[in-house]
C-alpha cells in the first residue's frame, strides 16, 4: 500500500511538472521572433528602399520571353509588416487588423513561410502563435497550405483545424499569381522558392493576352 502510495504521488508530480513545462513552453516564441515595440526611422527607411525596387522590377521593361528573379528577405517583408500592413489593411482591404493580433511577422524555411504574432487568447494575456504554410504556383495560381501549428513552441497537430481549413479553401489559399501593371503588362508568377530567410519569385512579364 505504501510503495502504491509514493507510485501515486510520484506520478502526480511528474504529470504537474510536465504540465508546467508545456505552458512554459506555449508562452515562449520561436527563436527567430522579436517584437518590434517601436517603429524606427531604419526601419521606415528599410520599407521604402523594399518598395522601390519592388516597384522598379516589376515595371521595368523586358522581353517578353524572359523569367526575370526577385529575392525578399525576412527582413523586407518584416519591414513591411511593422510599417505599412495595417494602412494597407485599411485604405486598400477596406479592413482593420484585428486588435487582439499584434506584431505579425514572417521566417522563410525550404520547408515553408512561418506567420507569427502575439494573439491576445485571453485578454491582456497575449500568447505567441505561429502557423507554417507550405507555397507553390500551380496551374497559374498561388496556393497555400498549413503544415504546422505551434502555441509558443508548443506544436498543435493540424488537424484540429482541419474543417476549418477544408471550409475556407477556395476562397483563401488560392488566389491568381498575376500582377496587372497600370500601363497594361501583366507579370505572371511563374513559380516561388523558398529559401532559409528568403523566398525567389521566378516572373515573366507580358503584354495582356
Amino acid at each position: 500500500m505504501k510503495k502504491a502510495i509514493i507510485i501515486l504521488a510520484i506520478c502526480i508530480a511528474l504529470l504537474t511538472c510536465g504540465a508546467g513545462i508545456v505552458a512554459w513552453l506555449s508562452r515562449q516564441p520561436q527563436t527567430w521572433y522579436v517584437q518590434q515595440n517601436t517603429i524606427t526611422p531604419e526601419l521606415e527607411t528599410l520599407t521604402e528602399r523594399a518598395e522601390y525596387r519592388l516597384t522598379e522590377e516589376f515595371h521595368k521593361i523586358r522581353p517578353e520571353d524572359e523569367i526575370w528573379k526577385l529575392r525578399i528577405n525576412d527582413a523586407l517583408i518584416n519591414a513591411w509588416l511593422a510599417t505599412r500592413l495595417e494602412d494597407w489593411l485599411t485604405h486598400e482591404q477596406d479592413a482593420e487588423m484585428p486588435p487582439e493580433i499584434h506584431d505579425p511577422q514572417v521566417h522563410v524555411t525550404p520547408e515553408g513561410v512561418w506567420f507569427a504574432a502575439m494573439v491576445e487568447i485571453e485578454q491582456d494575456d497575449p500568447r505567441p502563435i505561429a502557423l507554417q504554410l507550405a507555397m507553390r504556383i500551380e496551374d497559374g495560381m498561388f496556393v497555400v497550405e498549413p503544415v504546422a501549428i505551434r502555441l509558443g513552441k508548443v506544436p498543435i497537430p493540424v488537424t484540429v483545424f482541419k474543417q476549418a481549413i477544408e471550409d475556407t479553401r477556395d476562397e483563401v489559399f488560392a488566389v491568381d499569381a498575376t500582377a496587372p501593371l497600370m500601363d497594361d503588362r501583366v507579370v505572371d508568377i511563374r513559380s516561388i522558392t523558398l529559401e532559409d530567410g528568403a523566398l525567389v519569385l521566378a516572373c515573366q512579364t507580358h503584354l495582356p493576352k
